[in-house]
């Protein structure tokens, strides 16, 4: 049970909390599984980290901007020199793949804001130092590691990239950044998953 459970449910509350949550005495939880319905929100959520990892193995100059859960999948917008295409598309699904096959553990960091700005400001992603900047004076910030690779998000996450079990690219499209014409125009990747390829 514990290679299916992706998170948890805590005193009844909807709202999903990866295997990370530091718990209080007292706390009862629920459990989330492969198998719970809510589960594929976050597999997908964990893909789209993933699909990001692709990305900047294959192109590193790539920067990345945020990445979310929709209806029927989710997105990840890319700040790219150049256009993607299907071509582009199958690379990245076979990058995703080793990323998987590699089962790397997804560990979650606490950070200062200030220390969350450098971090990303040295990486040369302002998009994530927007982010953090926006944030106002957050006590702090949640990094999640996976492998050499690091993303800006709160969670929730499975426990290992071997969780994510089915996924597919779908298409390419454009997208302001933070849906502003006024902001660079950005490429966002549509894709989805699902806990296993039946599904």
């Amino acid at each position: 049970m514990a290679k299916e459970t992706l998170g948890v449910k805590v005193n009844q509350n909807p709202e999903i909390k990866d295997l990370r949550f530091k718990l209080s005495d007292g706390d009862k939880i629920q459990l989330m599984t492969t198998k719970s319905p809510e589960a594929v929100e976050v597999i997908r959520h964990s893909a789209a980290h993933v699909m990001a990892q692709a990305v900047q193995r294959l192109w590193p100059e790539v920067k990345v901007t945020i990445g979310p859960v929709i209806e029927n999948g989710f997105f990840y917008d890319f700040d790219s020199p150049f256009a993607f295409t299907e071509d582009h598309l199958e690379r990245i699904e076979k990058e995703m793949q080793k990323i998987v096959d590699a089962n790397f553990p997804l560990v979650r960091r606490e950070i200062s804001q200030q220390e969350g700005i450098q971090i990303f400001e040295k990486l040369g992603e302002r998009f994530k130092v927007e982010i953090i900047r926006d944030l106002k004076e957050a006590p702090s910030i949640s990094i999640y590691d996976q492998g050499d690779w690091f993303d800006l998000c709160r969670g929730p996450h499975v426990q290992s990239t071997g969780q994510i079990k089915a996924f597919k690219l779908l298409s390419v499209a454009g997208a302001y950044w933070r849906g502003d014409e006024k902001n660079p125009m950005l490429q966002r990747i549509y894709a989805t998953a699902f806990g296993d390829k039946k599904e």
